[in-house]
């Protein structure tokens, strides 16, 4: 919705890979449903799960700052009940009455089981050039009469979700003149390794998309995900390939392009479990991790 703000022990398995195609999931005929998995998204994912163990990315999940949504920020309550503060903030209406806290000393990332991190302060002038790197563009969102003032930036914690559970991390509040709440964004970067979240699907066989998210059922057998397929081709049960480590999953679809309506590029997929997913690591077919635990 915003345009410019942009994310323990190992289970004794079989050494093997074991792939399963769920067929539990959004009905589908059956013909469609029980299509294979093309050779082309097995090998991918085969090379994902190889890549993952010793990476630097798998050191990062399991002992650096790695949280589910880089740059994360929070709103003010009060934008639900201020229309125009909204459309302000959204139209990056925004002046600065404020001077900038000093950034040169290091933040610290606190983790639920005692351990912390320290990293380098993000600069809050950056946060601030976000928030206002449309101001001149046309408006486009009624009402456009009302400017937001900032009156203060100040250093400040929240809790944030990451790969080691839910972190206390600092973050530069912005409080804007008849706002009550601070609008707050994350003052430390992810050490989460650069490069793509997912793999075009351009460069996947056809019939198979990945995706960049995935939660748990409510009954924990299995996971759920939204698929963006670029012809909003219908999801069929997704597919998993395991082994001790880490768990990948393939979306699938039936590759028959069709009209996207009023419903846009989202649909649901699911993904069934057919053993318990312990400490591995979820990740897609760009090798990224798509669901973190829970505390």
């Amino acid at each position: 919705m915003l345009r410019r703000l942009r994310t323990a022990a190992v289970v004794l398995l079989a050494v093997l890979p074991v792939l399963t195609l769920p067929g539990d999931t959004l009905p589908a005929p059956a013909a469609v449903r029980d299509t294979p998995v093309p050779i082309g998204a097995l090998e991918r994912a085969r090379q994902v799960a190889e890549a993952w163990p010793g990476s630097e990315s798998d050191r990062i999940w399991h002992t650096g700052y790695h949280p589910e949504r880089d740059g994360q920020y929070w709103l003010p309550s009060d934008f639900g009940r201020n229309d125009r503060a909204f459309a302000a903030f959204l139209g990056d209406r925004i002046d600065l009455e404020a001077v900038f806290p000093p950034f040169s000393d290091p933040g610290t990332v606190s983790f639920p089981d005692g351990t912390s991190l320290t990293l380098p302060l993000t600069d809050p002038r950056t946060a601030y050039e976000e928030l206002v790197r449309y101001r001149d563009h046309p408006c486009t969102r009624e009402p456009c009469d009302t400017v937001l003032t900032v009156t203060a930036v100040r250093p400040a914690t929240r809790t944030q979700t990451t790969s080691r559970g839910t972190a206390t991390v600092p973050v530069w509040e912005f409080r804007f003149a008849g706002i009550d709440d601070p609008y707050a964004v994350a003052a430390v970067e992810s050490q989460q390794p650069p490069g793509p979240y997912t793999v075009a699907d351009q460069d996947l066989p056809e019939g198979v998309t990945d995706l960049s998210a995935a939660r748990r059922t409510t009954d924990e057998s299995g996971f759920q995900a939204l698929l963006f397929p670029g012809n909003c081709a219908a999801p069929l049960p997704g597919a998993t390939y395991g082994t001790a480590d880490v768990l990948v999953l393939i979306g699938r679809t039936d590759g028959r392009p069709v009209d996207c309506g009023t419903t846009g590029y989202g649909r649901e997929a699911r993904f069934r479990l057919t053993e318990p997913l312990g400490a591995r690591v979820v990740l897609n077919l760009a090798g990224r991790p798509v669901h973190f635990p829970a505390d």
